[in-house]
């Protein structure tokens, strides 16, 4: 700790006996708080906002995360508090993690823009950008496997996200970004989100990252949330359309609980970027190499997700030596609208011939919407 680091935690501490002598009912509220790890910095905070206690129970809302902010906590240090002592993180015999707080939660109001998301990545960026990533220790093999937590909540907000009556999961993803002035990247590989098993015929999910580009040095957003949709029902693939969950919260993760159908869901699901992918979009200096330590050389999977993608396998791309192209590209949503209006009992031959057509060398691939156009 340094001279001023102390000086600090010192007229906070002084600060926060001054505020308790003032107002005696704030006795109770700051031993919570200190029960509840929360450093006297951060109680300093509380105490001059006038806080609401139920408010630090919510993982990711405003007061929280300011709370975390002026909490004199490392980056290392905050995501203990927050897996550790908040939720109760723990790993159980199958390798998946498990939320064992029953008074701490993520914040049911979190949105895909919600400042928690990016506060979140970047204390996983300095903490744990070096080669050994996410692997260095026990506490980044839980933030790895939280990841999914993450994944979970956007995609619930997402499906509850008002639309018309019996709207898609993607055209509610759409009528949200409409509604908040969002661009989706759709030109990011989606080859290990269509795993298959026997013989490959042709993509089935398309997978879109929110937001599409951001040039931040810090709290970067970009491609940041992940989300895998099948192509012709419109609906997100995800585990956790499959996972079965009990009444106290505890995620049933045996793999052998689970049908080979069910795990085709688990295998494709979407995944939370901690580090910022490229893609066809530049990476700020801050965030170079993140995608790979981060999310890339990632520690083991739990047991079911390594059961279902060791039968259900990802394609090799049409360039090298596989059978797999993205049928959406360049053209986003376009492209999208484009391959539902083919008839399904047309869609394995227009894609060979999309793929013949790719090999051929006649064109980078700009998507199905721009291959159609030129075919007609």
């Amino acid at each position: 700790m340094t001279l001023l680091q102390w000086f600090h935690r010192w007229w906070c501490r002084r600060q926060v006996r001054r505020l308790l002598r003032q107002e005696p009912t704030w006795v109770p509220v700051n031993r919570q708080l200190r029960a509840n790890g929360w450093s006297v910095s951060a109680i300093y905070y509380f105490l001059c906002h006038q806080g609401q206690l139920a408010a630090t129970y919510q993982v990711g809302t405003p007061l929280y995360v300011a709370m975390l902010q002026n909490s004199d906590l490392t980056a290392h240090q905050q995501l203990a508090l927050i897996l550790d002592q908040h939720l109760q993180a723990w790993v159980d015999e199958t390798s998946f993690l498990q939320l064992g707080s029953s008074r701490f939660r993520l914040a049911a109001s979190l949105s895909p823009q919600s400042f928690f998301y990016p506060y979140f990545r970047q204390l996983v960026v300095d903490a744990y950008t070096t080669p050994l990533g996410l692997s260095q220790d026990e506490l980044g093999l839980r933030v790895h496997l939280f990841r999914s937590y993450l994944d979970r909540q956007n995609i619930n907000f997402l499906r509850h996200y008002p639309a018309h009556a019996g709207a898609s999961d993607y055209q509610r993803l759409l009528k949200y970004c409409a509604d908040h002035h969002l661009s989706l990247d759709y030109q990011t590989g989606a080859n290990y989100h269509n795993r298959y098993h026997g013989r490959f015929d042709y993509p089935r999910n398309m997978k879109v990252q929110l937001m599409r580009d951001s040039h931040q040095q810090r709290y970067n957003d970009a491609r940041m949330i992940e989300l895998i949709i099948d192509l012709a029902s419109g609906h997100f693939v995800s585990q956790w359309n499959v996972y079965r969950v009990s009444a106290d919260g505890v995620v049933d993760a045996d793999p052998h609980h689970y049908s080979v159908d069910e795990l085709y869901q688990v295998a494709n699901t979407e995944s939370f970027n901690y580090g910022l992918p490229k893609g066809v979009y530049q990476v700020p200096t801050t965030y170079r190499k993140t995608h790979r330590y981060l999310d890339i050389q990632q520690p083991a999977n739990s047991q079911i997700r390594r059961q279902a993608k060791n039968y259900w396998r990802y394609p090799h791309d049409y360039n090298r030596g596989g059978f797999f192209a993205e049928v959406v590209k360049k053209g986003g949503d376009k492209d999208v609208c484009c391959w539902q209006a083919i008839p399904e009992d047309q869609r394995q031959v227009v894609y060979n011939d999309f793929l013949a057509d790719l090999r051929a060398g006649h064109q980078v691939n700009q998507g199905i919407a721009a291959y159609c156009e030129k075919r007609q």
